[in-house]
């Protein structure tokens, strides 16, 4: 098996013959960071389940909530990677729940145009609000399988041509999330600046008392900060894994923490 070793000798853990350096990322995680980010995601999870029960919000509350799990568990494979570099648990739980996690929140965020087309003004948009939760979720389910596909692949692959197999498979999911990301920061864009340059008389009731409420603005930004991440972390996804397994950029854990963890 390929797993966290790199390669098919049969190191298990660390000894003199099996450095930390061997495996494919050449480091063992941090184990506060670990810690810290499992209890934080495991946080909003516990949040995220609260108001979905209590407001009802299911589609969106379990993508949130699906999207918090994924990263709890990626972040025990990593303790379990910091304890033992040559993990294969550990590396195949990290590996295949940290690249997915991002997939539902992208769902989420999907979700929630929807809902803004429909209070805002139907006619300010370029779909009609029912399309943009069937085009662009399953879009993300697309980049979903590929990427849960790919993990799969290459956390039990036992030769280099498998695991190489494996990353393409993952890579491939990942760039489609990009693409879909960004037609859909185009329309969303282009609906919102529609709607803010149209004078607010010409607005219905329910649309200027919506534009009006600090509200909607504190989760319109808290929309847009979640995209932004998402965006910048899915291309620094696709630079790691485009260099394949054990470049530079998947060996540098400051660069994981920044551009994946945060």
């Amino acid at each position: 098996m390929i797993s966290a070793r790199g390669s098919t000798n049969d190191c298990t853990e660390i000894t003199p013959d099996c450095t930390v350096e061997g495996t494919i990322y050449g480091y063992a995680p941090n184990i506060i960071a670990s810690y810290a980010f499992c209890i934080i995601f495991g946080v909003c999870a516990l949040v995220q389940l609260l108001q979905m029960i209590k407001w009802r919000m299911w589609s969106f509350g379990i993508a949130v909530f699906l999207g918090a799990i994924s990263e709890v568990a990626g972040y025990v494979g990593r303790i379990l990677l910091h304890k033992n570099a040559y993990s294969s648990s550990g590396f195949e739980t990290q590996i295949c729940t940290l690249t997915m996690a991002p997939a539902f929140w992208s769902a989420a965020i999907y979700l929630t145009l929807k809902h803004e087309v429909n209070v805002l003004g139907k006619r300010f948009s370029p779909l009609k609000p029912k399309w943009y939760p069937f085009i662009f979720v399953s879009c993300d389910l697309i980049s979903l399988s590929l990427q849960g596909a790919g993990g799969g692949l290459a956390a039990t692959a036992t030769t280099s041509h498998g695991s190489a197999v494996g990353s393409d498979v993952m890579l491939a999911g990942i760039v489609w999330q990009v693409i879909t990301l960004t037609v859909f920061g185009l329309l969303s864009c282009q609906f919102f600046l529609r709607v803010k340059g149209t004078p607010k008389y010409q607005l219905s009731v329910d649309a200027q008392k919506l534009w009006e409420d600090r509200r909607f603005w504190f989760f319109w930004w808290g929309v847009v900060v979640a995209f932004t991440t998402t965006y910048v972390r899915c291309v620094y996804r696709i630079a790691e894994m485009a260099g394949g397994w054990r470049n530079s950029i998947m060996q540098d854990e400051t660069g994981f923490i920044i551009f994946e963890s945060v």
